[in-house]
C-alpha cells in the first residue's frame, strides 16, 4: 500500500480548497461581468485609475481568478504559475485597495497573498521550468 505523508495530505488539501474558492470567486461574476466590471470601476472615477485602467482590470479579474483556480487543482507543473499569477493578481488589487483607502479590505487580501506565497513556496510545489532561448 502506498502512503501518503501528512505534509502532502494537508499540501492537496489546501491546494484543492484554495482552488475550488478561487475558480467560484471569479465564476461567480461571469453571468453580471459587465455590471460588476463598471461598478469596480466606478469606485475609481476620482483617481489616477480612472477609465481604461480600472475597467480593464475589473474586466480581467474574474478570469484570472478562474484560471488561478484551475491551475491549482490541476496541479503538476502548473501549480507555480499559477500561484505567481495569483500573487500578481493581489498585487494589482491591493493596490486599487490602498488608492481608494479601503484599508478594511486589506488583511482578506493580505491572507489570500500569504496563501499563494505558501503554495508557491511549499517544497511539494514543481519549480517553474523555463527554457533557454534558442
Amino acid at each position: 500500500m502506498t502512503q501518503i505523508t501528512n505534509s502532502k495530505l494537508a499540501y492537496l488539501g489546501i491546494r484543492i480548497a484554495f482552488g475550488i474558492s478561487m475558480i467560484f470567486h471569479g465564476g461567480i461574476r461571469f453571468p453580471k461581468l459587465d455590471s460588476f466590471a463598471t461598478g469596480m470601476s466606478g469606485q475609481f472615477s476620482e483617481t489616477f485609475l480612472a477609465g481604461f485602467p480600472a475597467l480593464s482590470f475589473a474586466y480581467l479579474i474574474p478570469f484570472v481568478e478562474v484560471a488561478v483556480g484551475l491551475s491549482l487543482l490541476i496541479g503538476w507543473k502548473v501549480i507555480c504559475w499559477g500561484a505567481f499569477t495569483g500573487c500578481l493578481l493581489m498585487g494589482g488589487i491591493m493596490l486599487g485597495t490602498c488608492v481608494l483607502e479601503k484599508w478594511e479590505l486589506l488583511p482578506s487580501q493580505l491572507i489570500h497573498l500569504f496563501l499563494f506565497y505558501t503554495i508557491l513556496n511549499n517544497p511539494n510545489t514543481p519549480d517553474a521550468q523555463l527554457k533557454p532561448a534558442s
